[in-house]
């Protein structure tokens, strides 16, 4: 199956009386999530399912990615990925049902995660980074997410919004 961490676009700062959960995302960040979104559909690597934090910019990021990818996969919102583990998110994936899978989420426990989850980490500049609409897509050798573990996944591709510009795909 594939499995697909993203970390939430950027979000927005003007509004400082905003509870950190409730931030939305600013324009680059929505942009970034549309860009992304379709440059996933353009490789063919939609999920059937998308599941998110249910902050504000984490959502925002989901949706506009599922639009961008066709609206095809189904989005559930877990407010148990709201800065959780990457413990915490391993847990909520071997919940998941059977099919390719998204999870958006937050830094530092999308990025632990990602490290974890590996078989060999890629030779991304900014993989440790992780930076935010960081994508890292994976083939994972389960037939049930109850079986994934850390060190299993290998690298499909491991993304940044910047690279998108670079190759040219608006």
């Amino acid at each position: 199956m594939k499995l697909i961490l993203t970390r939430h676009a950027k979000s927005s700062w003007d509004d400082l009386s905003l509870d950190d959960h409730d931030r939305p995302l600013n324009e680059r960040g929505q942009s970034a999530a549309q860009r992304m979104g379709k440059w996933i559909e353009s490789r063919r690597h939609v999920p059937s399912q998308v599941i998110s934090s249910d902050a504000s910019r984490a959502r925002e990021t989901a949706e506009l990615m599922i639009d961008a990818m066709g609206g095809s996969p189904s989005l559930t919102l877990d407010e148990g990925l709201y800065h959780a583990s990457p413990d915490t998110v391993l847990a909520r994936i071997q919940r998941a049902p059977k099919g390719d899978l998204m999870i958006v989420g937050h830094n530092p426990g999308i990025a632990a995660l990602a490290a974890l989850i590996v078989d060999v980490r890629p030779t991304h500049e900014r993989f440790g980074v992780y930076p935010t609409t960081a994508t890292l897509i994976m083939e994972v050798p389960v037939d049930d997410w109850a079986d994934l573990k850390y060190g299993m996944a290998r690298v499909v591709q491991f993304i940044v919004p910047r690279e998108l510009k670079e190759l040219n795909t608006a």
